[in-house]
């Protein structure tokens, strides 16, 4: 049923990664009085000039919007609990998929060459760790009910 908690974490989950598109993920700030924040859609100097754009950060964009998409689905999908296994589970690995480009590739490697120094971490680069905990909480209660399930259809 759409009441049990699972749904109370998948939603969290959904309102996690929607917070994503609104705080930055990374804050650069070099020697010259410039600044610069990564987005989860563009890299922009911080008087508003795009510097990087839909382009360079689009695998994160599409994971982003397809682990929203999954949550969603796997929500309204709660008479099939095995789907909703499977949702959840892809979930959790292209969120663990997201967490290491946003920590490995694009805040570091990417980003660096082109502006010459190192990450500051805002807000937004740990929104996904907090999905991945509601994603794994949801998983762990999906598994339960469906534990309690079976040992009520083990009593008939």
């Amino acid at each position: 049923m759409i009441q049990r908690i699972q749904t109370l974490f998948l939603s969290i989950s959904v309102i996690s990664c929607i917070l994503l598109f609104f705080f930055p993920i990374a804050l650069y700030i070099n020697d010259i009085p410039a600044t610069y924040k990564l987005f989860v859609t563009h890299l922009i100097f911080i008087e508003g000039k795009t510097i990087i754009n839909f382009w360079a950060t689009s695998p994160m964009l599409f994971l982003l919007i397809i682990s929203i998409l999954l949550s969603l689905a796997a929500i309204f999908s709660y008479k099939k609990r095995r789907l909703q296994l499977l949702f959840v589970n892809v979930n959790i690995l292209l969120t663990i998929v997201q967490i290491a480009l946003i920590f490995l590739f694009y805040s570091d490697h990417l980003f660096r060459d082109i502006i010459k120094v190192r990450p500051s971490y805002q807000m937004g680069g740990f929104i996904p760790l907090i999905s991945l905990v509601f994603l794994i909480l949801a998983f762990r209660a999906i598994k339960k009910d469906e534990a309690l399930v079976k040992s009520a259809d083990r009593l008939r």
